[in-house]
Formats: structure tokens, sequence, C-alpha cells
């Protein structure tokens, strides 16, 4: 599992691709449709030309997933899998574009305009969207959707950052479809924040106009303590709670589908509501064709063969990288699904506490030489074969190789023991006891260099992975103790930094690379995403820079210079980009991989009109 999950997404969001070219290919294939540099950014898959007489003409999508997401909150929450769930719920102002890398309008007209100075955006929504209720989305929504998500009470921690930006919203007094979201000040996240982000009605979840009575203007005031208001607090409670993210009767979008049913550590299903206002697009991206979609856990790689091997499930990008190559080598496997491993704009790391408390946790990776030793010792490549079948490409920094901002000239770190020792030694960590584990006196006490690696538990590849890592850092006299860790406490570790090192991936994607979410020092203080304590104020000053420059070629060097900042102090040891493997039936027609995440859009899955042909009943 990864953190978005960001994020919250991570809302990582990033803007443009800057190589995109068509490549036609035999019909009989996956048709590579964009590339960047090396890298495979979309495949559309062949629609199948023979009904196969054992596939089921059920019109549902069964998804695999490896574990529950932390709710369906629509605002509060952290992980992958409820950002993907969420678009079948939700619908947002503009989409990502999957299939050109950029961004397209979904419930307005049309692309949002920027003013001259670029601190306001003006939209117009829609005719004829409505909400469950038959009301019309209105501005209004918008406005109370930027107050829930701004609001101080509001537990969106992963969120937040994007909307202390917004300064106010401006309503057309002629148009309630037509509104302008004007900032504090012009920055590069001003569009693609609302790039998916689920739009909410006010009449759902502030029946009694709670919020209206609290302008936007007052939560940006410091002097206004949000905590005083009675209301505010009353509607922050409610919101808050729980049910608001578990409970089908509470979570409501604007999107085709609605929870039906949530049944923990099982399933997690959807179903298609009736006469919704996307079923009047033309657009293929927002028709919904299944009547319902499924997502249910399976985390024992013998049962994910058996069940695909049964076609149990339809669609998967979460199982073990060496299960697909298992399968890719079974006849029957092949003839009944597509499968790909696709390449992705996240990587996996190693978190290093940089702030240990000196109680909790020993003052050890405080120490710039420790966190170096830990990364020539660290056995990488060793990893990435026996594990991932060589098929994830290492990454040296916090950008993705597929983005053109990726800062090339960081090299990767090799596996150095003997470079490894020489900076122990400078740091004085010897092994004074012959035990074969370093230690040294630290305030009077003898410590053992030792340190406890958590990592998730939902993944079956990382128990091997770390303890791949344990056994090379063994040779350098540290020793690792790898603990597996259920998502809500590896979360509760890292975000209170309570734990020595953390292996996690990042989920980002092809918009504008957000540095501050896990790299400002302000995401630190605020239990953010800097779970590493990572920054200063020379990091912070160049993030700032990062997120108001608008000439391309010198934000691209201010982002390399912050990259290499990040890869001097060494706050992650970099492992590996992120490879989706990407699986769906043959029964579906328009089946497309994207690097993009999330990968796999289900809604548009259609049952192929040649079951109508077939005489078998299934």
């Amino acid at each position: 599992m990864s953190k978005s999950q960001r994020t919250p997404r991570q809302f990582l969001f990033n803007y443009f691709i800057l190589i995109l070219f068509v490549v036609a290919c035999n019909a009989d294939k996956s048709k590579e449709i964009l590339t960047s540099n090396t890298y495979e950014l979309v495949y559309s898959l062949p629609n199948s030309k023979v009904w196969d007489p054992s596939w089921s003409k059920i019109n549902e999508v069964n998804v695999h997933i490896l574990a529950d997401p932390d709710n369906l909150h629509p605002t509060n929450g952290s992980s992958q899998i409820r950002d993907e769930i969420l678009q079948y719920l939700h619908c947002a102002l503009i989409n990502t574009d999957l299939q050109h890398g950029n961004m397209r309008p979904s419930i307005c007209e049309s692309m949002p305009k920027f003013s001259d100075d670029n601190k306001s955006l003006t939209f117009k929504l829609r005719k004829g969207i409505t909400w469950d209720d038959g009301t019309q989305i209105t501005a209004s929504d918008i406005v109370f959707t930027i107050k829930a998500s701004k609001c101080a009470l509001t537990n969106n921690v992963s969120n937040k950052f994007f909307f202390e930006n917004v300064k106010d919203v401006l309503i057309d007094s002629s148009d309630s479809l037509k509104f302008t979201i004007v900032f504090k000040s012009a920055s590069e996240y001003n569009l693609p924040m609302w790039c998916d982000y689920p739009i909410l009605q006010e009449n759902k979840f502030d029946f009694d106009n709670r919020l209206r009575t609290v302008s936007i203007n007052q939560m940006n005031d410091t002097n206004f303590i949000q905590s005083a208001n009675p209301k505010l607090v009353a509607w922050a409670t409610l919101f808050n709670q729980e049910e608001m993210g578990k409970n089908p009767k509470l979570v409501s979008g604007l999107g085709p589908y609605q929870l039906e049913k949530w049944e923990q550590g099982q399933y997690i299903s959807i179903v298609k509501k009736k006469n919704h206002w996307t079923s009047q697009l033309n657009d293929s991206l927002n028709k919904a064709y299944p009547e319902k979609i499924a997502f249910r856990i399976a985390q024992d790689p013998a049962v994910q063969k058996s069940s695909f091997i049964s076609q149990l499930f339809d669609a998967s990008g979460a199982f073990p990288t060496r299960l697909l190559f298992e399968l890719q080598q079974d006849k029957i496997f092949n003839k009944n699904y597509h499968s790909k491993f696709v390449d992705t704009y996240g990587y996996t790391y190693i978190a290093m506490n940089m702030h240990p408390d000196g109680i909790k946790q020993q003052l050890i990776l405080n120490d710039i030489n420790v966190r170096k030793a830990l990364a020539y010792s660290s056995q990488i490549d060793n990893m990435i074969k026996v594990v991932n079948k060589g098929i994830n490409k290492r990454v040296a920094g916090p950008v993705a190789p597929l983005k053109k901002e990726y800062n090339q000239d960081l090299k990767l770190i090799p596996f150095d023991l003997k470079k490894a020792n020489e900076l122990l030694d400078a740091s004085g960590w010897i092994d004074s006891d012959k035990d074969g584990i370093r230690d040294k006196k630290i305030n009077n006490k003898k410590v053992s260099l030792t340190l406890e690696l958590i990592y998730f538990n939902t993944i079956p590849d990382w128990k091997e992975m770390a303890v791949i890592i344990a056994e090379g850092m063994k040779q350098a006299g540290v020793l690792i103790k790898p603990v597996a860790c259920d998502y809500p406490t590896w979360m509760e570790k890292v975000s209170t930094h309570n734990y020595d090192l953390a292996m996690g991936s990042w989920n980002t994607s092809s918009f504008p690379e957000d540095y501050s979410q896990l790299w400002s020092t302000a995401s630190y203080i605020g239990n953010g995403s800097n779970y590493t304590g990572f920054g200063n104020a020379t990091s912070d000053s160049l993030i700032n820079a990062i997120a108001k420059e608008t000439d391309a070629a010198k934000k691209i060097i201010l982002e390399k210079k912050m990259q290499q900042l990040i890869y001097d102090e060494q706050p992650y040891i970099f492992l590996y980009g992120l490879v989706r493997r990407c699986v769906v039936h043959k029964r579906f027609d328009h089946a497309t991989f994207y690097a993009e995440r999330p990968g796999i859009l289900y809604s548009p899955l259609e049952l192929s009109p040649l079951c109508n042909k077939s005489s078998v009943n299934n």
C-alpha cells in the first residue's frame, strides 16, 4: 500500500508531459499511445474478437485490492484505494486527462480562465448536472466545498495546504453557475488543486447552513479562532465523524455510482445510479457501463492466483510482481486477461527520522553520516532483482524519472560497504564489544546501532524487501529490526515521528511537483507528510520560489536545485520507481492502462457485445 497514499492523495499534482507522440503498432498487440523518454504512458488494449464460453455475462467488475481504504470520507483521508473509489462516487471541476497527460473539464463547461495576474480562476458549471435529490449544482456548492476543506477544524491534514492560498470565491450575480476563485498569490498549484477533487453538496453536508455563518475571509484571518465558534464546532463534529466515510446513507456525491455495502476486510461494492446525468454525455471517459463495481480484498498470493485462474476477479493493479510473471506463463490466464507492467510516477523509499527525541528513538539518525552509511549499505539492486524480477527501475531522488524536471545529475548510490564503514567510523560508531553490532556512547550511555524498520503488512513482497535491506546493513554493523504494521499503525507512527525507519511509497502524477507536502518544515511541525523532519529556512524559501515561478526553464533549474538539497541531506533512502501490475478481463471492451494514476478506469469498461451472440449462459 502506498500513501497518496498521498497522497491524500499524494495530491501531488504534476502538470505537463514534455514529449508525447503517437506510435502505431500491430492491432493484435497493446497500442503504445504516448511515450516520455523511454517510458510508456498509455496502453489501449484491443477488444476481443471471439467470446469464450467460460466468460461471465454478468455486467459487474470485480476488482482485486489489497486492503480496506482508511475511509470514504470526501475530504478526510489519505489512502490510495480511497482516492480510487472516490472517483466513482464524486465529481470534480476538472479531471486528469489520462490520455494526453494534462487536464480536462469535468463538471465545468470548459477549462477555467486565468486572470492577467494569475491570481484568480473563472469557472462556468455545466447545465443539467444534478445531485441525487434532483437539485441543480450551483456555485454555492463550490463555496461550501472550499469552506469545508479550508476549515481549521476539518481533519484533512493532507489536503489543507492547497486551500490555504484561497482568498475568496465570487459568485456571478447574474449566473449561479459562474464563479471566480481568488487566490492570495499566483501559484502553479492554483489550477491542478481542483483536479479530481470531490465537489460536495451543501444541502447534504450542511443542511442547516452553519458554514454560511462564517466567511472565507474569516477563515483566512489568523485572529479568528475557529474553535471558539460554536456553530463551526458543531458542524465540524458532524462532518468529521467516522460514519461520514463509511455509512452508505451518508457517503454521497455527484458521481455515477453510490456506495452499496462495505464489509470490513472483505469487499466494498458500489452500484450504478439510475438515470444519472452522465448518461446524457458523449464523453466515453464519463460513461458508466458496469452495473456494479466490487473492490474485493485478497492479500494472500495463493488466493490471488486461484481467484484469477478461476476468473473470480476481473481486474487488478495491486498484486505482487512475481505473481503476474507467473500468471503470464499460463495459457489460460493469457486467454482470459490483458496484463502488463506499467511504469508510474510513483516511487518507493525508506524514510529516516532525522529528529529522534533521544527517548523513544535513540540519537542516531540525526547524524548525516549514519543516514548516508545506511544508503550505501542498502542492497537495492539485489532487492529489485530478487523481489521484483528486475522490472522496477532505481530512482536517485524525489521526482519520478518520467517527468521532465527529474534531475538526471543525481547518481544512484551503490552498495558500497567500504564507504558505509568509513562514514560510520568517522562518526565514532565502533563495535566495542565485538558482537557484530556497532555502538557508541551518547550522553555517557552506550547505545547500540539498532534501528526499527516499519513496513506495510498488506504487501507480501515488502517483508522480503525489509529482510534484504536488513541483511545488507548488518554487514556494516547495523542491526535492523523489521516490523510489519497495518496502515493505521504505520500512519500514526510516521505522522507523529515515532519511528526510526519507515518503508513506504508515494503515488504522484504528471502535474507540478508539490515539494511543500513532503519537504517543508511546516509539514513536519503540523504532522503532515514530512515524516523525516527535513528542511530549514533555505529549503522552505526554495519551495516557495518553485511554487511562484512561472517561467518553465527557470522553474526546472529551481526544482533540480531542490532535488539536490534533498539528495545531499539523505532524508530518504530512495529505492525504485513504482510499476503497476495491470490486469483486466478480456470480456470487457475499452480497456486501457495508464502510467497516470489510478492506472485503470473501471466505469468505461463495457461488457463485450459478443456475449449476446453466445448461447452459453453464465
